[in-house]
Parts: C-alpha cells; structure tokens; sequence
C-alpha cells in the first residue's frame, strides 16, 4: 500500500511523506469542520431543512474532495463557500423572494456553465488573462480577509458605534482561547515546527476545556449563552448512526433542483445564475492561486494549466447542487493542510474519508468551534500576506493603485469577488491613464466588462 500511494500520488517525488500527508489532512479537517455545523444554520435562514443540508454539506464536500485528490492530484479541500450561502439564503431568498428550492436550481445550472467552462480550456486562459500584481494582491487581500473574519467569529473585535469595529476585550472567554491558540501557534512557527497549525488549535482547544471545567466546577461565573459557546466534549455516545439527516435529506432536497428548472426562465432567475457562476469562478480563482503560492518549487503553469483542479471545484458543486446545499468551493482554510507539510492529493482524501467519518462521530466536532479554528484562519493570513512583497510597489501607479484596492476592499466589504472586481476595473482604468492600453489582452477587456456588470446588480 505504501508504495502504491508513493506511486500514485507521488509524494516523495512532491518531497513529502505519508505521514505529512495524514497530519495535513487531519489539520484541513480541523480547519474545515466548522462548516458541517455553520452551513446548515445559515440555509436554515432560507428555510430549507437543516438536518438534511447537514448530510448533504458532508457528501458533497466529501465527493468533491475525492475528486480533487484522486483526480486533480491537488493537496485542497472543498466545502459550501461561506460567502455563496451567505448569498443564496439573505440575498436570493431572504431579498429576492425566490424559493428555496429554485435557488437549488440556479446553483445546478451555474454549476454546468462551470463545467463547460472548465473542461473547455476556457477558464485556465482566463486565469491567465488576469494581471499578475492583481493575483498577487488578491493573495494578500484573501489573507487579511480570512483573519478578519476568524477575529470577528472569536469575539476578537467586535462592532462599535463610533470607531466601526473595536477590541472585544478578555471577558468574552473566546478571545482567551483564539489568543492562546493564535500564541501556540506562534510558538512552533518560531520552532520552525511544520505541525504549528495543529499544535494551535489543539492548545485553543485544550483552554477552552478549561475554561468550561472551571465554569462547571463553580470557579468561573459567566451568562449561560457564552458559556455555551465554549468548546465541550459530547454529552453522550461520540458515535452516532445518522438515520434522520439521510432520510431527511432524501425526502426534502435530494434532486429538489432538477424539478424546478423549469423556474429559471426569467431575468431574474439568469441574473441569480450568472452571479452564482461570477462568485464561484473569481473566488475560486483566488483561493487556488493563493493555496498554489504556498507550495515551494510549484510553477504557475502547474497550477494554471490543471484543467482537473477546475473541473473537481465545479462538479463539487454540481454535487451540492444535487444533494441540497449552496455552491462549493476550494477552501482557502484547507491550505492549513498544505502549511503543515502536504503536497499531495493524498490530502485531499484523507480530508474527504475524515468528512465521512464525521457523519458518525459529529459529537465530538462540538470541541470545534470558532475560536477553536482562528490560529488556523490566522497563519493562513500569515503566509498569504508574505506574497505583499512580489508586487512591484516601486513600479508605476497603474500596478499600486488597482492592488491596493483589491487589498483592502476585500476585508473591508466582506467580499472576495467585490474586491477582486475593483481591482480588474481599477486596472483597466489605470492602464487606459497611463497610456498602455494596447498591452490589455481582449481577456482583460472581457473580465472589466462582467465585473462592471456585476457590481452594477449589486
């Protein structure tokens, strides 16, 4: 088996081991798992059944990483986009009226635009197409983007009326387990310890413990809802034989997509879908880029011209789309796997068989919670930030410019695809001001023009 595997996936050609490959996977896993929770509480604002979009969110996350391991041979994992549910319950269901179940719809159709687009050639061109400092920029924007929002899930900052956002201060107990997580972390980078990512979400983990001992012990007083978020081992059996969310699932959102296609013969329902295909295709784009960057020694044609690492993203979400969750997507958190040592595929499997497992032992994902995961979200930051550096910010102001928009209005409107958007116009715009406008590609001109269509449905 071992040298089937070396075969295989090449690992030690890719300069990894078997066990780094584990140790990266089960890391991804502990920086994904949150999903299995998250993402059926935010469809349930849309009112679909959330112990059915439990099951599905942790077969289609699971089908797709297969596919991303054993086909794409890619070091990923994929997951329901926190940003497209958010999308798909608030904004198409909550704002524009739809049902529930033709948003499912529109999802399987973006989803087979997607495929076409991929195994047409077409997207790895346009990949290309995109400017060099606005990838690398996007890279950095991702990063910040990802530790704002773990500091945020942790309590770490928090809304304020006049300064916007502010320090949440060590009475929420959260903010002591992020920090001591984010502080384990940093111990064994400093140590050069390839297992930093795991380290520190065990020690976030293991405060967290402690601080609920001491809440159940009578030595710390807090309100019953925070301590509620506090990481906790299950009550009862840490196995458990998920009959309800399959039969659920069957019943409920199993093919509700394909009965009601018939729905999206409207304007709104194909602006529904283009957006959908917009958000996945950009964002997706980022994350790959940014998860590529990370693998030392790894060409941009190697990334770029794998054809199969498009094609497993999108039929992961026609996958989701079947089963009865939003789109799926490469998960920028799943690079915590890549980090920790793995370069193979090999990842993405063990990711994909630990989702499965979890059907069973979902209890114990309980310890799991948003602090848990932020010394995670916040190296990810880390070494997503370090590619700042490759932009020429000597250069000319048609590179500074466009990248310093697309930095900050990522974090800032809570929004990769905005933030990727602003900075394509911003780019076009500049190289039109400084005169270069024969050195943009008839690609370029194309993305301006749907990131203006776009931002003008926003």
């Amino acid at each position: 088996m071992k040298t089937w595997l070396n075969t295989y996936f090449r690992i030690e050609e890719s300069g990894s081991t078997i066990k780094r490959e584990f140790a990266g996977g089960l890391t991804a896993f502990l920086s994904m798992s949150y999903v299995i929770f998250v993402n059926p509480i935010i469809l349930g604002n849309a009112g679909m059944p959330e112990d059915a979009v439990f099951m599905a969110t942790i077969l289609s996350s699971a089908i797709a990483m297969l596919i991303m391991g054993l086909y794409a041979r890619f070091p990923l994992g994929l997951a329901p986009c926190m940003s497209m549910n958010a999308f798909f319950a608030f904004s198409v269901v909550l704002g524009m009226g739809m049902a529930w179940e033709v948003a499912l719809a529109a999802v399987l159709v973006s989803s087979v635009l997607f495929i076409m687009l991929s195994f047409s050639g077409i997207r790895a061109k346009i990949i290309k197409g995109i400017p060099l400092p606005i990838k690398q920029a996007g890279n950095v924007g991702l990063g910040l983007f990802i530790a704002f929002v773990s500091f945020k899930n942790a309590g770490i900052i928090v809304p304020d009326s006049s300064m916007f956002i502010t320090f949440g201060g060590f009475h929420n107990p959260n903010v002591v387990i992020a920090i001591v997580g984010v502080l384990t972390a940093a111990f064994f980078l400093v140590k050069k310890n390839q297992y930093a990512v795991f380290f520190g979400m065990i020690g976030a983990a293991v405060c967290g413990l402690l601080i609920r001992l001491g809440v159940d012990m009578g030595w710390l007083s807090m309100a019953p809802e925070i301590a509620a978020t506090l990481p906790q081992l299950p009550a009862g059996s840490p196995i458990v034989v998920p009959v309800g969310p399959m039969q659920s699932m069957i019943d409920n959102t199993l093919f509700v997509g394909f009965k009601n296609l018939g729905e999206l013969l409207n304007p709104q329902a194909i602006i529904v879908v283009l957006t959908f295909l917009f958000l996945d295709f950009f964002g997706t784009a980022t994350t790959l880029s940014a998860a590529a960057s990370q693998i030392p020694d790894l060409p941009a044609e190697a990334f770029e011209n794998n054809h199969r690492i498009y094609v497993a993203d999108a039929v992961g979400t026609f996958v989701g789309g079947v089963l009865g969750t939003s789109n799926l997507s490469t998960y920028i958190e799943s690079v915590s796997g890549i980090i920790n040592g793995a370069r193979t595929g090999l990842m993405a499997v063990v990711t994909a068989c630990l989702f499965l497992l979890s059907v069973f032992i979902y209890p114990l994902l309980s310890l799991v919670t948003a602090a848990v995961t932020t010394p995670a979200m916040v190296v990810i930051g880390i070494f997503m930030m370090q590619n700042i550096v490759n932009i020429d910010w000597r250069g000319g102001y048609e590179v500074i410019v466009p990248s310093f928009i697309t930095i900050v209005m990522m974090p800032l409107t809570g929004s990769i695809a905005l933030g990727l958007t602003m900075g394509f116009v911003s780019y076009e715009l500049c190289m039109i001001f400084a005169g270069k406008h024969k050195e943009l590609g008839w690609i370029m001109h194309g993305i301006t023009l749907v990131s203006i269509a776009y931002m003008i449905t926003l």
